[in-house]
């Protein structure tokens, strides 16, 4: 029997709520963006949500 190779998405999901001060919505959103791309907020395995494992292709032949 051939072997086949199956292509799988593995997509983790991590989330945390941080508190942030501001005048409004916008800003709040502002500054949480700038806390995460200047990483004063990393995300990591404590944040963990979720994981789906999802099927890219149906399959190919495995050539040697």
């Amino acid at each position: 029997m051939a072997t086949k190779v199956f292509e799988i998405e593995i997509s983790e999901q991590l989330s945390r709520v941080e508190k942030i001060e501001a005048e409004t919505l916008g800003d709040a959103i502002d500054k949480a963006m700038e806390l995460y791309y200047g990483q004063k907020v990393i995300l990591d395995a404590d944040d963990m949500k979720g994981v789906e494992f999802q099927p890219i292709e149906q399959q190919k032949e495995k050539t040697r």
